[in-house]
């Protein structure tokens, strides 16, 4: 006997779906019931973003996990709900209700240990605070910490940095990531005048050995990456931060603040240079801090 009772097309698939779970893969009715709860939940939302079944995309059930990060779900409740999923649309595709899997690409972990740190706004306003009153290199690492933030570069991508890469006039940086693969993201003028303070204060007083770098060190010669940890490491030891702050901790902040700010999950991957959506699914788990504020910020009785 199914479940739920609404007279609706979407339901009725539910039911069957239920069905042929509790009959054919002999589940039992916990499982039922908990894949019954998840996809009512799923419908509804569906039904607000008066969004169509047949009509899916697989960007609109990234929005959907997207959604359920935004309200608090912990990873393990939202890798369990990514799982009744799967298994729907597998379903779906089997009665040859889709044409293809929306599913099939899309994965989310239950441990919340994998999630990639990242840094509240007002931390990140210390650290920009606090590099104003560094005298030491201060436009070359503020220059540093704005690409890295402002533009989620991994370090190896920092450092191959050429001055040509950055086009002042249309606000880009042209980066190569991992295979070679060339990209280019967009910055905001804070980045483009750190970047043009230092090579107006600092690079052009050095003896450059090599021309085309953009960062580089007191010798002229390309910076390292081992030099850009250290740069970062302590630029910021002296500050109370909740985390430890590494290069990678503000590339994770950069993509978090893009999801956050509503950010389509397919051009956050682009901006990542990620090769495959599943890299730039992690970020999907926003911090409970963050979902408590928002919560405080909106709720009418909060």
């Amino acid at each position: 006997m199914s479940l739920i009772w609404k007279k609706d097309k979407n339901i009725e698939l539910i039911n069957e779906f239920i069905d042929s779970n509790l009959v054919e893969k002999g589940n039992t009715k916990n499982t039922a019931s908990a894949y019954n709860n998840d996809l009512i939940q799923f419908i509804d939302w569906l039904n607000k973003k008066k969004f169509e079944l047949k009509n899916l995309t697989e960007n609109n059930l990234e929005a959907y996990l997207i959604y359920l990060g935004k309200r608090g779900y912990k990873a393990s409740s939202i890798s369990r709900k990514t799982a009744c999923l799967k298994a729907f649309f597998k379903f779906l595709l089997s009665e040859n209700y889709k044409q293809n899997n929306l599913m099939k690409n899309i994965n989310r972990t239950n441990s919340s240990k994998l999630l990639p740190k990242s840094l509240p706004d007002n931390e990140i306003n210390l650290i920009f605070k606090n590099l104003e009153k560094i005298k030491k290199n201060k436009f070359r690492n503020k220059a540093i910490f704005e690409i890295l933030y402002g533009c989620g570069l991994r370090v190896s991508e920092l450092i191959n940095l050429d001055i040509e890469n950055i086009n002042f006039e249309d606000s880009e940086v042209k980066c190569t990531g991992k295979g070679n693969k060339q990209r280019i993201v967009p910055t905001n003028e804070s980045c483009l005048r750190s970047v043009n303070d230092y090579v107006e204060f600092e690079r052009n007083f050095l003896k450059i050995k090599d021309s085309k770098a953009l960062f580089v060190n007191k010798n002229g010669r390309r910076l390292s990456r081992q030099s850009i940890w250290s740069i970062v490491k302590d630029c910021t030891k002296s500050i109370n931060l909740s985390i430890e702050v590494t290069p990678h901790t503000l590339r994770h902040s950069f993509a978090t603040e893009l999801l956050k700010g509503g950010a389509n999950i397919r051009e956050v991957q682009e901006l990542m240079g990620h090769s495959s959506l599943s890299a730039t699914q992690i970020y999907t788990f926003l911090d409970n801090d963050w979902v408590k504020k928002e919560y405080l910020n909106s709720h009418p009785r909060a």
